[in-house]
């Protein structure tokens, strides 16, 4: 049976420009994130990779109007992992107050971009991207 892990993805957003690191072990574009430990909701697990890898603290704005929706959210998706199985993604988009990094040993590269035409990697990476430079706050 494959192993199946549930993770997030987080789009930081700063004045109109979104966050891309380069995953050293992967060698491609891709938001901050990570697996869910234990006991950890998604948008707990969001918070904590981005604060981990990048030294960045998101508000996480509101930005669907169904109840339940936690805020930040912005899809769902499923890729393989190589040997850690299939991981199971829930994606994020949160605001910061700076574009300073301070990247944890994950990647040494990173970029903050305001279009996805160049990026690379997966096609939902920019996909993503353009919904989370899209999002609005509601209410």
């Amino acid at each position: 049976m494959t192993r199946r892990a549930f993770s997030v993805a987080v789009y930081p957003r700063y004045e109109g420009r979104i966050l891309l690191i380069r995953h050293r072990r992967l060698g491609i574009w891709l938001p901050p994130g990570g697996e869910m430990l234990p006991d950890e909701t998604p948008l707990e697990a969001a918070a904590r990779e981005l604060r981990e890898e990048t030294g960045l603290v998101g508000r996480f704005p509101v930005v669907s109007d169904v109840d339940g929706t936690p805020p930040g959210f912005i899809g769902y998706e499923e890729h393989p992992a190589g040997s850690k199985g299939i991981h199971l993604n829930f994606v994020f988009v949160a605001d910061v107050d700076t574009d300073v990094v301070q990247p944890n040993d994950e990647f040494e590269e990173w970029r903050w971009v305001t279009h996805f035409d160049d990026v690379g990697g997966p096609p939902n990476v920019a996909q993503l991207g353009r919904i989370a430079l899209a999002a609005r706050a509601r209410g």
